[in-house]
């Protein structure tokens, strides 16, 4: 009974410290990356010209052991209903994503801020393509680094995908 006692603590204490700031304007907000000891990188900058109100989430793991592809998913799912919120036929697409870099460790956790804009589904459908292929791209340098692909496979697979139209 006290390991259980014990381990529902520590999952408590440990959900208990993953964060989710709120969504504001870029314009009224810093990023969470400001003045932090690791800086972490962009992880991805849209080269298209998307006008519109920007807005900005931010999303920190509660530990070391999760991966940044969970609060992602989480981080684009808020963004989307923030949209929706808006207005029903709106969805989110992102103008550019800064991510924390390993090693997680010492508070080092995983970290993603997604500057993005509302826009009608319509003018989105070329931008998911593109959203599509950036998603592919992380799927398969996961499994690079998880060395399901050797360098070789993903090299012909990053091909393939850059390739798409």
């Amino acid at each position: 009974m006290k390991k259980y006692n014990l381990l529902i603590s520590i999952m408590i204490i440990l959900s208990g410290c993953s964060s989710m700031s709120a969504i504001e304007k870029e314009s009224e907000s810093e990023s969470h990356f400001k003045d932090a000891v690791y800086e972490g990188k962009d992880f991805y900058i849209s080269d298209d010209e998307i006008s519109g109100d920007r807005y900005r989430i931010f999303h920190q793991a509660s530990t070391g052991f999760s991966g940044t592809s969970g609060i992602r998913k989480s981080a684009i799912q808020r963004a989307n209903e923030f949209c929706r919120k808006i207005d029903r036929n709106q969805r989110m697409l992102t103008v550019s994503e800064h991510t924390a870099s390993p090693p997680y460790i010492l508070g080092n956790f995983p970290r993603i801020e997604i500057i993005f804009v509302c826009m009608h589904k319509s003018n989105t459908e070329t931008a998911s393509i593109i959203t599509d292929k950036y998603d592919y791209l992380t799927k398969i340098k996961e499994l690079l680094d998880k060395g399901v692909l050797t360098q070789d496979e993903f090299e012909v697979e990053k091909k393939k995908i850059l390739a798409e139209k």
